[in-house]
């Protein structure tokens, strides 16, 4: 009951956002931290290529249910089981297009789109200048019914508690505000890593971070804090989806037959332009 007002709640926003504008389309987008199709087992690359082609069977049946038009993935891992035998663009994306950048540690940002649905205009990555882990962002520019709109995909920094990088996690939040402040249609997904994390305690959820973004003039599609991990029992609200400029309802959180330590974020987005 608690996502079905939940989004009800973010259609009526972006609906009254949009009250002067034009509808030019609707798209499906998915956001998951697949912890490197580790079977939700919390580590990474656990699937023996004995079991890579029915594990791939389980992963591409949950992306196909969904009928995204665009994925972003955190945590992506290229090699989908342990040998690499078998890759994960073309085991599980089937019908995708593909824009990911390198993997570092735990930290793999990843972004698929239906050539049919959207068409690519331009992409980059950016690594932050604050950090204790290679974190970065991926983003894709897609026109959309002709409307150009940045999908940006990204993997925040968890070590805060660190002597000299406890500031390094909202830094980050503020290089992305700040390096799309310009663009009109922005959707930012991730795993934002938001949290009071004590060595040797558990982590503390802090939703309270995304509301920088907030301040910034972004939707926040996780605006009640709910729990996005871990999957068996999800008290921290590590992953969004944040928007600006584009309208969304139908907010759903998956366990996707916990195959991920995540839960993922499934919402449908309205893109408008000017009269």
């Amino acid at each position: 009951m608690r996502n079905i007002i939940f989004a009800v709640a973010v259609a009526c926003v972006a609906a009254g956002c949009a009250t002067k504008q034009v509808e030019r389309a609707q798209i499906r987008f998915l956001h998951w931290s697949v912890s490197h199709f580790s079977d939700g087992t919390y580590s990474v690359a656990s699937i023996p290529d004995s079991e890579g082609r029915a594990m791939a069977e389980k992963y591409a049946k949950f992306i196909s249910s969904v009928d995204a038009d665009v994925v972003g993935i955190s945590e992506y891992g290229e090699n989908f089981t342990t040998n690499g035998s078998m890759k994960s663009a073309t085991a599980i994306f089937r019908g995708y297009e593909k824009a990911a950048g390198p993997a570092k540690g735990d930290v793999c940002n990843a972004i698929f789109f239906r050539p049919g649905k959207v068409t690519k205009i331009d992409d980059r990555e950016v690594f932050f200048e604050r950090h204790f882990e290679d974190t970065y962002y991926k983003a894709v520019k897609l026109s959309v019914s002709g409307v150009p709109v940045w999908f940006v995909q990204t993997h925040l920094d968890s070590n805060t508690y660190l002597s000299g990088h406890r500031k390094d996690r909202e830094e980050q939040m503020k290089k992305l505000i700040e390096d799309f402040k310009d663009e009109p249609y922005v959707v930012i997904a991730g795993d934002f890593r938001v949290g009071v994390r004590i060595p040797g305690k558990r982590c503390f959820p802090a939703p309270e971070e995304y509301k920088v973004f907030e301040k910034a003039g972004y939707e926040l599609a996780n605006c009640f804090g709910t729990g996005t991990y871990p999957v068996d029992s999800p008290i921290q609200p590590l992953d969004n989806v944040l928007l600006k400029g584009i309208g969304i309802s139908e907010v759903r959180f998956l366990d996707a037959d916990r195959l991920s330590d995540h839960l993922a974020i499934s919402c449908l987005l309205t893109i408008y332009s000017g009269k």
